[in-house]
């Protein structure tokens, strides 16, 4: 009897157009956002891969212009790191198209040279790409808003809730079924996409698409309580899709633009400007100087390179030069890690605070687990910096010695990828987003028994 009574519930479900039309509109902008997510993430492994060829042929390039002088070689030359994009980059594109995710470098001053990105139209980054997570977090809602306002109200406004209380005390009961319809069906359309993502992205079949596949549902589940929770009140139809669309507004928009005003506002970053003043400062202000102050705090940071010979006598040598680009960015470093500290409390802060909003909390955790979030991105610059660092230190020696580039092994290097050591989970994220649910579930409940009192 009671899965004839389902059976029924799932045919008037999908007897109406609208049920339909949301069914559609999640499939066509699911798939849409896998396509328009790997269009964009391919675009940056193209560019990738071109950047692998180019270094390649720039070497040989370079050391035909340059190689008779080993000085000038390096000063032309640029080694490259790219920040290559996980499979679930596609998924979810977070910060990737704002973040460099290829950075070049010569072996001058870093601090320079870390910010260089490609020129971007401001229109397109305020637009953003559209990938799986922006349907999940944003469309999927619209729709359980849609299917599910007005289950009780619509019964009440046709005069069948009253006929239906005077016939059974069960009435509660025929809203749930209807209810839980349309979470099987929200819940059957999510995991069809995922299941597509995971053929269509190449996504891994692990412990990662298990928890992103929590995740969602559970963020699913949370809009599902919210919108329960407004019939749970027993008001009209009208009332139901304002307040819920309210709801979608405020924590949809509203909450993540206002939020991230006041974290512009409280961590402030003018140390951005100042740490590049500061580099162009320490190296350009050594020409007027006596060499002993730029060789002396260069030989305290490198000891180990005091044991080459310093030509004094020389106006100008590489060796001179190559030292105050060091100094440049040694000047530079209160500033540096004044904005990286800037940043890691900004994201703290954020951290804790979207404890209280799913919608941020879903984000990070998608960002996060596909590796285009801010820590990911601050990662990166210090795998450049460590880079750079190897760089210099290894090549040093030949131009401090005027080594002839044959003599090196210039040519072995080749764009090097940095790929995350640490494997990401998103536990909090997910705890976060089942409390407020619970919670939610919790004052329904209280409704519904008050309801029926």
């Amino acid at each position: 009897m009671k899965k004839n009574r389902y059976h029924l519930e799932f045919k008037l479900f999908f007897r109406s157009s609208s049920s339909w039309i949301g069914i559609f509109v999640l499939l066509i902008t699911g798939f849409a956002g896998l396509y328009f997510g790997k269009t964009f993430i391919a675009r940056q492994q193209a560019v990738i891969e071109k950047a692998a060829t180019l270094q390649k042929k720039n070497t040989l390039t370079n050391i035909d212009h340059f190689g008779n002088d080993i000085g000038l070689l390096f000063f032309h030359h640029k080694f490259t790191l790219a920040n290559a994009p996980d499979h679930w980059a596609a998924f979810a594109n977070g910060q990737r198209d704002i973040n460099p995710y290829l950075i070049s470098v010569t072996m001058l001053g870093l601090e320079g040279q870390l910010y260089d990105t490609d020129i971007n139209n401001p229109f397109s980054l305020l637009l953003g790409n559209m990938d799986l997570s922006f349907v999940y977090i944003f469309l999927f809602p619209l729709v359980i808003i849609a299917f599910t306002y007005n289950l009780l109200s619509a019964q009440k406004e046709s005069g069948i809730w009253s006929l239906l209380r005077a016939q059974t005390n069960q009435s509660f009961q025929v809203i749930r079924q209807k209810f839980l319809v349309r979470v099987v069906v929200i819940f059957s359309v999510a995991l069809l996409l995922l299941l597509v993502a995971m053929l269509y992205l190449a996504l891994p079949q692990d412990l990662t698409f298990l928890s992103v596949t929590v995740l969602v549902l559970i963020y699913l589940t949370f809009w599902f309580a919210i919108s329960f929770f407004f019939i749970s009140l027993g008001k009209s139809s009208n009332f139901n899709a304002s307040a819920l669309i309210a709801m979608w507004v405020l924590l949809c928009i509203v909450i993540p633009a206002s939020f991230n005003l006041f974290l512009t506002r409280k961590y402030p970053v003018p140390e951005a400007l100042q740490n590049v003043i500061n580099q162009r400062e320490g190296y350009h202000e050594k020409w007027d100087m006596a060499k002993d102050v730029t060789m002396k705090p260069f030989f305290k940071h490198y000891p180990q390179l005091k044991k080459y010979p310093f030509p004094e006598k020389k106006t100008f040598s590489w060796y001179w030069y190559y030292a105050m680009q060091q100094m440049g960015d040694d000047q530079a470093v209160a500033s540096r890690l004044a904005i990286e500290k800037k940043l890691a409390s900004r994201q703290y802060f954020t951290n804790i605070v979207a404890f209280f909003f799913p919608t941020i909390q879903t984000q990070l955790g998608v960002n996060k687990i596909a590796g285009t979030d801010l820590d990911t991105h601050l990662w990166f610059q210090q795998a450049v910096r460590k880079y750079h660092e190897q760089i210099r230190l290894h090549f040093y020696p030949a131009i401090f010695l005027n080594q002839s580039v044959n003599d090196t092994d210039i040519k072995d290097y080749k764009l090097e990828k940095y790929n995350r050591q640490k494997a990401p989970t998103i536990w909090m994220n997910m705890l976060s987003v089942s409390l407020l649910t619970i919670i939610i579930i919790s004052a329904t409940a209280f409704n519904l028994k008050r309801f029926n009192n």
